[in-house]
């Protein structure tokens, strides 16, 4: 469910997401691995940090009319996303 709900939000809208604007192109196979990788690092996590993280893709994804409406702008969106999956796994490394 959770590979689902990442792979939905990071091909929902595939010409301007968070890929395209770190230079990686159109490509579907990309975000099924991308996807199943970010599936396996929250494997285990609570269910409220999935949500959060699945939720900030979600935003970070969507149009830029659609997030400055928040007064936010997508990149932030990302960064907290990334900083909430990667940080963990970085703390676990340096233990």
């Amino acid at each position: 469910m959770v590979f689902l709900m990442f792979a939905v939000t990071l091909a929902m809208n595939l010409d301007d997401n968070l890929l395209a604007r770190l230079g990686v192109g159109e490509n579907f196979a990309l975000v099924m691995v991308l996807s199943a990788l970010i599936t396996m690092i929250m494997a285990g996590r609570n269910i409220y940090i999935i949500a959060i993280a699945v939720l900030l893709c979600l935003l970070a994804n969507m149009p830029v009319d659609f997030s400055l409406n928040f007064g936010v702008d997508r990149d932030y969106y990302a960064g907290v996303m990334l900083a909430l999956i990667i940080q963990p796994l970085i703390a676990r490394v340096l233990d």
